[in-house]
């Protein structure tokens, strides 16, 4: 796990790409991710959805994809995907593993693990669980949090399908 000291150097040599970048959202062994301006609801579909025929499926079925102007209210035990107001560069040999900051998780949230892998560039779509009652996301808010990981070896670097995603990218 890196320092925020060696995340700090990774970012000042241009190694590790954070935009918009504030000194601020460095913490002791990470980054704090900040809400981006969208968010996909996740609608009640009783069609089942077939995972290999995502290409072939109308998403708007099962998402509903809404701006963030200033902020959004999770409802209970909603699920959503939020996107990150940051745009992430990862060195060809750094890994990031992405928790949810620990206030949030105390209001009931939670959000699966969440791999940034070497390599991968764009900003970070995470799936959010509503608690037992509602809670205000803002736009800008420090909610998640990242901490970066050397790889050792040989890295084998992302070049998936959804390099350079900006927004909240639904499944392809």
């Amino acid at each position: 796990m890196l320092s925020g000291r060696e995340i700090l150097k990774l970012i000042k040599g241009k190694k590790l790409l954070i935009d918009p970048f504030d000194e601020n959202i460095v913490r002791e062994n990470g980054v704090d991710l900040r809400i981006g301006d969208e968010v996909a609801v996740l609608l009640n579909n009783p069609s089942p959805l077939d995972p290999d025929r995502i290409g072939e499926l109308d998403l708007k079925e099962y998402f509903k994809v809404l701006k963030i102007d200033d902020s959004f209210i999770l409802q209970p035990y909603m699920k959503v995907l939020v996107t990150t107001l940051e745009y992430i560069k990862m060195p060809d040999n750094v890994g990031g593993l992405v928790e949810l900051r620990s206030t949030f998780a105390r209001l009931g949230l939670s959000i699966p693990p969440t791999v940034i892998d070497a390599g991968f560039e764009g900003q970070i779509t995470l799936e959010v669980h509503g608690g037992a009652f509602p809670v205000v996301l803002k736009k800008g808010m420090r909610f998640a949090h990242v901490v970066f990981m050397e790889v050792k070896g040989e890295p084998v670097p992302y070049r998936g399908r959804y390099q350079r995603q900006k927004g909240v990218t639904l499944p392809k």
